[in-house]
């Protein structure tokens, strides 16, 4: 289902991922992809070096060249009769990192990266050049949150996961108060839950019963605040008083 949304990781006080998705951004479908990968610490130990060694953020002669090489990579195999499946595509398979469909993936590319670099060392490669995987900082899709339904943001700094989901005015605070314009507007911030909390989650039940807790409560707040707004008219007095 097409459900567009990003990905976020932030460390060391800086954004080092903004992955913009165009599919199942909903919690159920990337919020669980999420939680799986965080559920093991190795996971956010190989993402960490893989976010200091192993990727860059192509120039736009570089992204140039990339699709160049994806549609001739698409051309090649459609004259096959190989491509069937978006998957199946050059930028999916070539560069997966860039890839709209990649979505929550991108954690496990960078950390396999990682781990790509180990074998080497293990196999006696040590002088092999380290693979780098290309990345795009698509960090102002969170200003357009018509289209932008969900984000995700994994902050190592803090080793905490925060799930927004719709939109609202940018506030002092927020996560996303330096992104884009002064007025324009950002994720509306759901809840957030710690590695360490996440570490002892039984399954995905479990992280998805927090997540719509806290959906539950939100709603509730909003109900409450539009039912004390029309207690008051315009000129600030309460309803029935002249």
């Amino acid at each position: 289902m097409g459900t567009r949304h990003l990905i976020c990781v932030f460390w060391k006080g800086k954004w080092f991922i903004a992955q913009y998705g165009q599919f199942d951004g909903y919690p159920e479908g990337q919020g669980v992809k999420i939680f799986n990968f965080l559920s093991f610490a190795r996971n956010v130990e190989n993402l960490k070096v893989g976010l200091e060694n192993h990727i860059y953020e192509p120039s736009n002669e570089e992204i140039n060249a990339i699709w160049v090489e994806c549609e001739a990579w698409d051309e090649n195999r459609r004259a096959q009769n190989l491509i069937d499946k978006p998957h199946m595509f050059g930028i999916n398979q070539l560069y997966p990192s860039l890839a709209r469909e990649t979505s929550a993936g991108i954690l496990g590319v960078i950390a396999r990266a990682s781990q790509a670099e180990e074998t080497d060392e293990a196999e006696g490669d040590e002088d092999k050049e380290p693979k780098k995987v290309p990345v795009k900082l698509e960090l102002e899709f969170a200003n357009d949150t018509l289209f932008c339904e969900w984000a995700y943001v994994i902050d190592l700094d803090k080793e905490v996961l925060e799930v927004y989901g719709g939109g609202e005015p940018k506030h002092d605070g927020h996560r996303f108060k330096d992104v884009g314009e002064e007025r324009a507007r950002v994720p509306a911030f759901i809840c957030s839950l710690d590695f360490s909390e996440m570490y002892l989650m039984k399954g995905d039940q479990e992280f998805m019963e927090k997540i719509k807790k806290a959906m539950g409560e939100q709603s509730d707040n909003e109900e409450n605040d539009d039912a004390e707004g029309e207690l008051v008219n315009p000129e600030g007095s309460e309803k029935g008083n002249p």
